[in-house]
């Protein structure tokens, strides 16, 4: 099976006081995901992007100013040229307990990459990530053992399955580095609402999983005030309520069927939640789940084991000819 190559890094700080100057009211994390047979060609479109948008610097999301949205929605837009697919962690600080052990930078470090990196490990059957470095190299190689103990399940797996690298050495680190900083700006409020339909058409079609944590219902719509939308809003939030309790029934240890499910499930999720209220299409679904690594499955497949079974399992999800929702 080919190799994918995971390339992290982050937005925001840790610091769960986000009434402080300075603290950001979310933390985000993004991986960007890159086949092997792909890696030379975004290595080197990638440079290309970089000197063309920051000459001599790094591709760097806080070095594009937020009034100048204008120069980010270019580089977004030839950044969502590189052959890559993206995973995000979104972490809303103000619903975190400020009194927990995650008031502490290396614990909250740990816990808030672990969310993102145990949905890669259990997605990507041959995984080598490279994340940008925190600390010093005490805390760094505690990094590692913690991934390699909590989410490296094969015996086999090399040393090179977990390293960490300075952004300024590697440019698709910093390509992450952008994309956590652009997601951040949608969170934050500080993208107005042009940009950021424009930002959520380039990013659409490049993002394999959105999470946020803590969970929360109807995260990005809001309620509707006419009352005639009020009850599609009611019906939306409970399908996204029973969502989750169907992942938390599932758990951490999904048969070949959960899996292709919880995929189906996440996608149509994300979609409804950041993207479109709009139907997604079968083809667009399979499309997805190639992405995932499933290969070609058949339409049969996706409505018999996949749509069918969810709904067995109480998971609303409506059809029209348009595909699902």
């Amino acid at each position: 099976m080919e190799r994918i190559y995971a390339f992290v890094d982050e937005s925001g700080n840790h610091d769960l006081d986000t009434s402080k100057s300075g603290s950001s009211g979310f933390f985000v994390v993004c991986s960007v995901l890159v086949s092997e047979s792909d890696l030379g060609s975004a290595y080197e479109r990638a440079e290309a992007l970089r000197m063309r948008h920051f000459q001599t610097g790094e591709i760097k999301s806080s070095n594009v100013k937020i009034k100048d949205a204008e120069r980010r929605v270019r580089v977004l837009t030839d950044l969502a040229e590189l052959p890559l697919k993206l995973y995000f962690t979104v972490v809303d600080k103000s619903r975190v307990y400020r009194d927990g052990g995650l008031r502490f930078k290396k614990s909250f470090i740990k816990h808030v990459n672990g969310l993102l990196y145990d949905r890669l490990f259990s997605n990507c059957q041959n995984l080598q990530m490279i994340v940008d470095e925190h600390g010093g190299i005490e805390f760094r190689e505690s990094l590692k053992s913690y991934v390699q103990a909590r989410y490296v399940n094969d015996l086999f797996a090399d040393d090179q399955t977990f390293q960490t690298m300075s952004s300024k050495d590697d440019v698709l680190i910093q390509v992450a580095d952008f994309f956590a900083g652009t997601v951040a700006q949608f969170y934050e409020g500080k993208a107005g609402e042009e940009l950021v339909k424009i930002y959520k058409r380039t990013l659409r079609d490049l993002t394999l999983g959105l999470m946020e944590w803590p969970p929360k219902y109807k995260s990005l719509l809001s309620p509707p005030m006419n009352e005639s939308e009020y009850a599609d809003y009611r019906v939306h939030h409970e399908a996204l309520r029973q969502a989750d309790l169907f992942i938390e029934k599932v758990g951490k240890h999904p048969n070949e069927d959960e899996r292709l499910q919880l995929c189906i499930l996440d996608y149509l999720r994300f979609q409804s939640e950041f993207v479109t209220q709009d139907y997604v299409s079968t083809g667009e679904i399979i499309r997805h789940l190639a992405d995932r690594g499933f290969g070609d499955l058949s339409v049969q497949m996706v409505r018999s084991s996949g749509i069918a079974k969810l709904r067995d399992s109480d998971v609303i999800i409506t059809s029209a000819v348009k595909g699902y929702k």
